[in-house]
């Protein structure tokens, strides 16, 4: 009698959907907060910094332990702008950013996000400058959206489309200058 008990429990059980993890939705740990410390942290390097690596310092953001996901960039370096794996995407910037003096970044506008239960949408602008360690400069202009999923209670990104155009710092040295003017 106990046997069939256990059974039927277990059946039932099952019949109920399980309840949904939650992510945080606003705060410190909601997918806009991240989005724009993944861009102003995560990806900065200043000159001095030890050298970037993606899965130390990028472990945040990224589900590193099932890293399947789609990973979009334009301004990749090498051959390869799109990625299945984001440890493969992550340590393909390595050497970009370790021949780099600096890689700066400074938001600007179109930031928007939509967060959902499980997953989430994040959309920001934002302008970049690389001093690499040869002396040349890059600067550009871009988009960033990424799509979230919640596991284990933390945010991890599994969709990344980012897009960026070639610019003169002329032309997006004011992002970087604080309200009052400093810079």
């Amino acid at each position: 009698m106990m046997r069939k008990f256990v059974i039927a429990a277990g059946l039932v059980m099952c019949a109920f959907p399980v309840a949904a993890q939650t992510c945080p939705q606003t705060g410190d740990a909601a997918p806009m907060a991240l989005h724009e410390h993944w861009m102003m942290e995560g990806w900065e390097r200043r000159e001095g910094d030890a050298d970037f690596v993606f899965s130390q310092k990028m472990s945040r953001y990224y589900d590193l332990e099932d890293s399947e996901g789609v990973f979009y960039d334009n301004f990749a370096p090498g051959d390869a702008q799109l990625f299945r794996n984001a440890a493969i995407y992550g340590a393909n910037w390595e050497r970009l950013q370790n021949a780099s003096r600096s890689v700066l970044h400074a938001l600007t506008d179109a930031n928007d996000s939509i967060i959902g239960e499980g997953v989430a949408s994040t959309t920001l602008g934002f302008v970049g400058t690389i001093n690499r360690l040869d002396g040349e400069i890059i600067a550009f202009d871009g988009r960033s959206q990424l799509g979230w999923a919640c596991k284990d209670g933390a945010w991890k990104i599994r969709h990344e489309l980012n897009y960026a155009r070639v610019a003169e710092p002329e032309a997006i040295a004011h992002h970087y200058r604080a309200p009052d003017g400093a810079q």
